[in-house]
């Protein structure tokens, strides 16, 4: 598959709302993590999450086999690969995303998925993380519960891209956007501008960062659900 348009780039997001089965494709190093989990369930995440990352790059990368793939991380702790494609991969309970294009830069992307569930504690949740426009901006939603994991994957795929990780001060980012449309917008962190857009969806949203350096054209959201992509399109 050529990804190349010209001088720009797809980006594309590879989703699954559930598990399905999988070939566990995991090394040796990914396999002892899976074990140190004390809960199966978790264990059971992890193994799926992990195996549907190796088979997407090799679906959309077929170079190399799903098994073949290693992994090193940045002095933070974000994992690349040395082939020129950029990637993050999220999961919740058992939904899974990942985010690949192609780039040398490691901090290209980033992705965050969540379910929406009750949250007893969304109140102090909001006050801890949410800028005062953001804030403002959840008084008057229609649904403050899904208004806030909108604003919380914006945040944390933000945050994956440059691979920084969670940090204290979440209330400093300003996605407020995120609660007005899924159309992408522009968002300036830590010295890099980035772009950034969600997919909502009434199971949970998707959120990608990508650095603005990329000349992105398109976005292609491919559903595995069903063990084969289904896509969809999105021009920017």
């Amino acid at each position: 598959m050529d990804y190349n348009l010209g001088s720009s780039v797809v980006l594309t997001i590879a989703f699954s709302k559930k598990a399905f089965p999988i070939d566990c494709t995991l090394d040796d190093s990914e396999k002892k993590r899976a074990s140190m989990f004390r809960f199966e369930h978790l264990r059971e995440q992890y193994i799926f999450a992990h195996a549907f990352k190796r088979r997407i790059l090799s679906h959309y990368f077929p170079f190399r086999k799903a098994s073949e793939w290693y992994f090193a991380q940045t002095s933070s702790g974000k994992p690349y690969i040395k082939e020129d494609i950029a990637f993050n991969l999220s999961h919740c309970t058992s939904s899974v995303a990942i985010a690949l294009v192609e780039s040398t830069d490691k901090s290209a992307v980033g992705v965050d998925i969540e379910c929406f569930r009750e949250m007893d504690d969304l109140e102090s949740m909001i006050e801890m993380v949410c800028h005062p426009d953001e804030k403002q901006q959840l008084d008057i939603c229609d649904d403050r519960n899904k208004g806030f994991f909108k604003l919380w994957t914006a945040k944390e795929a933000l945050l994956k891209a440059c691979g920084s990780g969670l940090i204290d001060d979440l209330d400093r980012i300003n996605c407020r956007q995120s609660l007005l449309s899924d159309q992408s917008y522009s968002l300036h962190w830590q010295g890099k501008q980035y772009c950034l857009k969600s997919f909502s969806f009434e199971w949970g949203v998707i959120a990608v960062v990508w650095s603005a350096d990329l000349l992105v054209s398109d976005i292609r959201l491919d559903d595995w659900a069903s063990g084969v992509p289904v896509s969809e399109a999105f021009c920017i």
